[in-house]
């Protein structure tokens, strides 16, 4: 019985982020489609490294778009243009809620997981599946917050 709700939790998880990868296809080359993206859209901008922004507009040439105030550093400018050359990928991006729930389900799943199997002499397996697994969502929804888990469709792709 407790073994069927760990699988359980764990087929979810991995359904969802199957689910997510399928969604992620890409229109290759498709700039036309970038420049369709609605103003203000969460929008992710790979060069080398990955950028999470809020689109501001697109030309033939650049793409503009404004970092979000919980990410901007002090003293940097605020709207942000990359060349279209120069970029890797466009991605349509989740509110950061969305990541951290990922993330909290994946870490509870994770650690619920780990905690019934450890089933040491002080705790009994679903105590240390109940531990193990609060203290995973706590890890997983921060994790999730900063490092994107879950992701809507790609844009542009180069």
């Amino acid at each position: 019985m407790r073994y069927q709700k760990i699988i359980s939790v764990m087929l979810v998880t991995l359904l969802l982020l199957t689910i997510a990868a399928t969604n992620a296809e890409a229109q290759k080359g498709d700039w036309a489609a970038v420049q369709r993206i609605e103003p203000g859209t969460r929008i992710s901008v790979k060069l080398r490294l990955r950028t999470v922004c809020h689109f501001v507009s697109a030309t033939e040439n650049q793409l503009a778009c404004k970092i979000p105030p919980e990410g901007r550093m002090p003293f940097l400018p605020s709207e942000l243009k990359f060349e279209r050359r120069k970029i890797r990928q466009v991605r349509l991006e989740h509110d950061p809620s969305v990541n951290s729930l990922a993330g909290m389900a994946i870490g509870m799943g994770t650690g619920a997981a780990l905690g019934a199997a450890a089933g040491g002499k002080t705790l009994t397996r679903g105590g240390g599946a109940i531990l193990m697994g609060g203290i995973g969502a706590l890890f997983g929804g921060v994790y999730g917050m900063f490092f994107p888990v879950v992701h809507k469709k790609v844009v542009y792709k180069r």
